[in-house]
């Protein structure tokens, strides 16, 4: 199976204060250790298995100092509008994957293996094999708060799990043909589970509120109201945090800094 990667690694305006405190252009150039956010990022994705390539979305290629292997998409827009255009000026000429990974580039802890296990985790999903269109990664709070205590991230309340969103996403590429407009408008809210859901069905989000909802429910939900099929469009718990660890406030920084500096300590 083929997969391509895509690393979300341009400026949002939310990034603004974190990036001028730091003195950098885009969060992609924050420093974990000697390296940058994006330097850990390709480096440590690169010998992901069945991978093809790497694009940095949001990226010019004069911004890029290393020699790592990727290929420059510069756009700007939201993930789902980057994919339809990623889509029509890399794939019209040579072979589609099988699957895009679409990852933030300030998720600076995700590694090969962690992405390997949510890919597994997805696979399960879905009987075995992967058959469906896009799958969500999810964090259970305990995981969440067990490996990062300082984080402060929101989290979903649903009957059998309380959840974050990841920021790590699996998706076919042909799933921007037919349901690309609710797609965009869910993951741009996927910082808020009860926005994504109220795309959906504002009554099966006052369910969720209301603590009477599972997650099961929730994928059923989505598949029978926007895909009209089973196991099109999945939420899947993972097991690694870092597929979550998302950084947008200073504090958050130190949380992943710390982290980072434990993790090299215990390697030694």
């Amino acid at each position: 199976m083929i997969f391509d990667l895509i690393l979300l690694a341009g400026l949002s305006e939310n990034d603004a204060l974190l990036c001028e405190n730091e003195g950098v252009t885009k969060k992609s150039f924050l420093k974990l250790g000697d390296k940058t956010f994006i330097e850990h990022l390709v480096e440590n994705l690169q010998h992901l298995k069945g991978l093809r390539d790497i694009y940095l979305s949001g990226m010019a290629e004069k911004e890029w100092k290393t020699s790592l292997p990727v290929i420059f998409a510069e756009d700007e827009g939201d993930i789902i509008s980057k994919l339809r255009r990623h889509r029509i000026k890399y794939y019209s000429d040579k072979k589609e994957p099988d699957y895009v990974i679409v990852i933030s580039s300030d998720t600076p802890l995700v590694t090969a293996a962690s992405v390997e296990r949510f890919i597994e985790r997805c696979k399960a999903t879905t009987g075995g094999e992967l058959t469906g269109l896009y799958y969500m990664s999810l964090i259970d709070q305990k995981d969440m708060v067990a490996k990062f205590p300082g984080a402060n991230r929101t989290f979903a309340k649903f009957k059998d799990v309380t959840f974050a969103s990841g920021d790590t996403l699996l998706a076919k590429p042909s799933i921007i043909d037919s349901h690309g407009e609710v797609l965009d408008r869910m993951v741009n809210n996927r910082k808020s589970v009860f926005k994504s859901i109220a795309v959906l069905s504002p009554i099966f989000a006052i369910k969720t509120v209301l603590g009477l909802a599972s997650l099961n429910d929730l994928n059923n939900a989505i598949n029978k109201k926007i895909f009209k099929t089973p196991n099109a469009c999945l939420g899947v718990m993972v097991e690694d945090p870092e597929l979550g660890m998302d950084v947008d406030k200073p504090f958050q920084l130190d949380v992943v800094r710390e982290y980072y500096k434990k993790m090299i300590s215990e390697q030694k």
